[in-house]
C-alpha cells in the first residue's frame, strides 16, 4: 500500500508537470493464479488535473455465453429458448466517485460501455431480459460489481479504487479504463491491462485441456475409471 502512495504521489507529480488531465495506472499488472487462490484485490490509482468526475471500468476476457430459459411440461423442464452473446465479459466491474446519473448522460456511457446496463451487447432488443438474466447471475457470483462511490478521492486530485476479484476469475487479460468527466463531457481517458495466469499443475491441466480437449477428455475418463475401480477393491477388501 505505500508503495502504490508514492507510485500515486509520483504519477501526480509527472501528471502536473506534462500537463496531463489524467494519469491512472494498477498496483499490480499481473495475478498468478495457484491452487490455494481464493481471490484478490487490485488497486487502481491516480490523478487528475482540474474538475471532474472520475470512473473506472475493470473488465475482461470477453467470450460467448448462451443464456438458456426453461419451462416446466409434464413434469418437466425443458429448454424453450436460448440467446447467444458473443462477447460477454467474465469480469466486469465498475466504480465511481458518484452515481453514474449524476455525471454524464446515459449516451456517454452506452458509446463507452459503462454501467450494467451496457456490460454486455444484447444482439437484438427481443434478448433484453436474457441479457438482464445474465447480468443478475454474475452480479450473485460476484463476477460483476457496481460501485456508485468506489472511488476515493485522497485530496482535490490524487484518487484510488479497489476491486475485488473472486476464486473462481478466469484467466486472462483484463483492462481497466479509466474516464475523467467534466459537466457531461468526456475530458480524457486512461488505459491499463492486467494479465491473470495459471501456474503450476493447474496451468499445465488448463493449457492441455485446451490444446487438446479430445484427448484431455480420454484422460479423464480413464482417470475416473480407474478410481472408481480402486474404490471399489478397496470396499470388497473390507
Amino acid at each position: 500500500m505505500m508503495r502504490a502512495l508514492a507510485a500515486l504521489l509520483a504519477m501526480a507529480a509527472a501528471g502536473a508537470a506534462e500537463g496531463a488531465p489524467l494519469t491512472a495506472d494498477l498496483s499490480d499488472h499481473r495475478i498468478e493464479i495457484t491452487s490455494g487462490f481464493t481471490g484478490a484485490e487490485v488497486l487502481l490509482f491516480g490523478a487528475r488535473d482540474g474538475a471532474g468526475d472520475v470512473v473506472v471500468v475493470l473488465s475482461g476476457p470477453a467470450a460467448p455465453v448462451v443464456v438458456r430459459r426453461k419451462a416446466r411440461r409434464f413434469g418437466v423442464w425443458l429448454n424453450r429458448r436460448q440467446v447467444r452473446f458473443e462477447d460477454a465479459p467474465a469480469y466486469y466491474a465498475v466504480a465511481a466517485n458518484r452515481p453514474l446519473a449524476e455525471i454524464a448522460p446515459p449516451e456517454l456511457f452506452a458509446e463507452h460501455r459503462v454501467g450494467m446496463e451496457y456490460a454486455v451487447p444484447s444482439p437484438a432488443d427481443a434478448a433484453a431480459a436474457f441479457r438482464k438474466a445474465l447480468i443478475r447471475v454474475m452480479k450473485r457470483d460476484g463476477r460483476y460489481r457496481e460501485e456508485p462511490r468506489g472511488v476515493a478521492f485522497v485530496d482535490g486530485r490524487l484518487f484510488r479504487s479497489t476491486f475485488a476479484l473472486p476464486a473462481d476469475v478466469p484467466p486472462g487479460t483484463y483492462r481497466a479504463d479509466v474516464l475523467l468527466i467534466d459537466e457531461g463531457v468526456l475530458k480524457a481517458r486512461r488505459t491499463a491491462t492486467l494479465r491473470i495466469g495459471k501456474i503450476g499443475f493447474g496451468a499445465a491441466m488448463f493449457d492441455f485441456a485446451h490444446s487438446r480437449p479430445l484427448v484431455y477428455g480420454l484422460v479423464a475418463a480413464v482417470v475416473a475409471l480407474l478410481a472408481g475401480w480402486a474404490t471399489d477393491m478397496v470396499f470388497r477388501r473390507r
